[in-house]
C-alpha cells in the first residue's frame, strides 16, 4: 500500500517510479550495456539463463517492471507502456547509465521497450524483441484477423475475471501462451490485469514501431499462439531497420534452444555496432 507521501509524490506530482533491478553487471570499458524488460506476470529472473551466456565484456541492467517482481505495485496506477517507459528512463538516470543502450524485450516488455524508444530516441542505440505480441489496432475491425480476435477475446476474458486468474493461466500455459514456471501464486491480479488491458490490449507499438530509426531483431516461434506471424511481417516490410530470426519453440523464454536464439542475437549486435580496431 503507498503512503500518503508516496500517493502524492508519484500520482499527484506524477513523478515516476524508480524501478527495482533485479540483476546488474558493470565492467570497465564495455562494448555495450543491454537493458532486459520481462513480460506479463514474469519479472527479471526470465532473463537468468541469458545473462549466464553473456559475454564478460558488456554492461547489463536487469529490470523488474512496474508492478511486478520487486518493483513498486501502486494500486492506483495506470500499468501501460507509457508509464513503464517513463518509469525507466528514471531508474538508469538513477543508476547513472549515461550510455546508449541496447533494448531487450520479452513478450510485454517488448512493447515497453517500443515505447521507450519511441520516447527516449537519443538514449537507445538498437532493439531485441522476442516474441513481441504485436496486434493492430482493435478499433479497426475490417482490419483483424481471426486468430487476432480470438487472442484479444481470451485477453478480455481474462481482464474480466481477475479472480479466476490462477484458472485461466492454467489453460494459456496448456495453450502454450506461458511456461510452466510462470508463478501465478507471486501475481496481484489486479495489477496484472491492469497491465494486460493497458499494455498489450490497447496498444499502440505497431504503429510505433516502423517509425523508430533504431535497428530492431525480432526473434519469435512460428509455433507461439500469442504471436501474430503476419504482423511481424508487415512491419518488417514497413521498415528497412527490421530483421527477423523464426524458429520452433515456446512463448516464454525457457529451453536451451531459445536461450542460445536469444544469447547469439546480442553478440552479434553488440559485435556489428563496436567499432573493429
Amino acid at each position: 500500500m503507498d503512503s500518503v507521501f508516496a500517493r502524492v509524490w508519484h500520482k499527484t506530482l506524477r513523478v515516476p517510479y524508480t524501478l527495482h533491478v533485479y540483476r546488474q553487471s558493470r565492467v570497465d570499458k564495455p562494448k555495450a550495456t543491454l537493458v532486459f524488460l520481462h513480460g506479463l506476470g514474469n519479472s527479471g529472473s526470465t532473463w537468468e539463463s541469458v545473462a549466464e551466456g553473456l559475454p564478460n565484456d558488456i554492461d547489463f541492467l536487469i529490470i523488474d517492471l512496474l508492478g511486478f517482481g520487486d518493483s513498486p505495485a501502486p494500486t492506483w496506477a495506470v500499468y501501460d507502456a507509457k508509464t513503464q517507459a517513463k518509469a525507466l528512463a528514471k531508474t538508469l538516470l538513477v543508476h547513472a547509465v549515461r550510455r546508449r543502450v541496447i533494448l531487450v524485450g520479452h513478450s510485454m516488455g517488448s512493447l515497453v521497450a517500443v515505447e521507450f524508444a519511441k520516447r527516449y530516441p537519443l538514449l537507445v542505440k538498437s532493439l531485441v524483441l522476442c516474441s513481441p505480441p504485436l496486434y493492430r489496432a482493435s478499433k479497426d475491425k475490417r482490419l483483424l484477423m481471426e486468430r487476432e480476435e480470438l487472442l484479444r477475446w481470451f485477453y478480455e476474458l481474462v481482464a474480466k475475471q481477475p479472480d479466476n486468474l490462477a484458472r485461466v493461466t492454467r489453460l494459456a500455459t496448456k495453450a502454450g501462451l506461458k511456461g510452466d514456471d510462470y508463478d501465478v501464486s507471486k501475481l496481484n491480479a489486479k495489477t496484472y490485469v491492469a497491465a494486460l488491458r493497458e499494455s498489450i490490449i490497447n496498444q499502440t507499438a505497431m504503429e510505433d514501431i516502423v517509425k523508430l530509426p533504431h535497428p530492431i531483431h525480432i526473434l519469435y516461434s512460428t509455433v507461439d499462439m500469442a504471436v501474430i506471424g503476419k504482423n511481424i511481417s508487415r512491419v518488417q516490410e514497413a521498415s528497412k531497420s527490421i530483421v527477423v530470426t523464426k524458429f520452433i519453440g515456446p512463448h516464454e523464454i525457457i529451453g536451451k534452444k531459445y536461450t542460445d536464439k536469444v544469447t547469439d542475437a546480442l553478440k552479434q549486435v553488440v559485435d556489428s555496432e563496436t567499432p573493429s580496431d
